[in-house]
């Protein structure tokens, strides 16, 4: 599934829901950040897309600064 602000905004209520002590702003936060990161990391995609590659030989390679484009959805 891709990122959803009802499906993050759920999460965050449950997570908070969750916390016994609605006082302790400590565990609040903490759940509100781990139903963000979670969220993030379960959802979010990104993929690139070379057009071409050109100069590439068989065997091990080697990296280093270059230029080029793609796409990140």
């Amino acid at each position: 599934m891709a990122m959803n602000g009802n499906v993050l905004g759920d999460a965050i209520k449950a997570a908070i829901d969750a916390v016994g002590d609605k006082t302790d702003r400590q565990a609040i936060f903490r759940a509100l950040g781990d139903a963000i990161v979670t969220h993030i990391t379960a959802n979010a995609s990104v993929a690139v897309t070379v057009a071409s590659v050109s100069g590439v030989t068989v065997g091990a390679g080697t990296s280093g600064p270059g230029s080029g484009s793609g796409t990140v959805s």
